[in-house]
């Protein structure tokens, strides 16, 4: 599904409507340090660790045309957060809304929840708000592999499935050590550096 997501991103498929839908937690994605900037000045800011979270929509689907024929796939929607232990951060007001007793992030993956969308000032789609799922509501399984890329132990299979647009802001993370220099993509090859 990464390849597909990557091929996709300069294209313009719509977005998801404002609501609350059924979802399920298909990537975990830490981006390492990554520099910061204050959204109303601009200014430069203390940098954070961060990760993006991303919720598979089964019921909300794009068309997608590839050499055997039309494919119907979910949605996607991901929202970063700021890497904290504080309980009053978003990340850990997250968790412990919909895993209290999860010991690490990956526990989060295929998990079902419900997912408010809006809209950013600009009229994109923007996870608004995350809750568990009503009683008795049943979520579709994922369609696509769910993928937990921790920055700390680098994984490279799981680097590689990777959009190209992650990859390279975990390559420019302040506190990358190269640890990806060598992983070559091959489909990177057919691809323009803008997505």
């Amino acid at each position: 599904m990464s390849l597909v997501l990557s091929e996709m991103k300069g294209n313009d498929f719509g977005r998801i409507e404002e609501g609350t839908y059924p979802a399920r937690i298909a990537q975990v994605v830490d981006f390492g340090v990554q520099p910061q900037t204050d959204y109303q000045t601009g200014e430069p800011t203390k940098s954070k660790e961060r990760l993006m979270i991303t919720w598979e929509f089964p019921t909300e689907r794009i068309e997608l045309e590839n050499d055997e024929g039309t494919q119907s796939l979910p949605r996607w929607l991901g929202k970063e957060f700021t890497i904290s232990p504080s309980e009053m951060s978003n990340l850990m007001k997250l968790v412990s809304s919909l895993a209290p007793r999860a010991s690490s992030l990956d526990e989060l993956l295929n998990m079902p929840c419900s997912v408010q969308v809006g809209s950013t000032s600009g009229g994109k789609a923007k996870v608004v708000n995350v809750a568990p799922i009503m009683k008795g509501m049943e979520v579709a399984e994922l369609e696509n592999d769910s993928t937990y890329f921790d920055f700390s132990h680098p994984n490279e299979d799981l680097f590689k499935v990777l959009p190209l647009w992650q990859r390279n802001k975990i390559k420019d993370a302040e506190n990358y050590n190269g640890f990806a220099d060598d992983w070559v993509v091959e489909s990177d090859a057919e691809k323009s550096e803008d997505y």
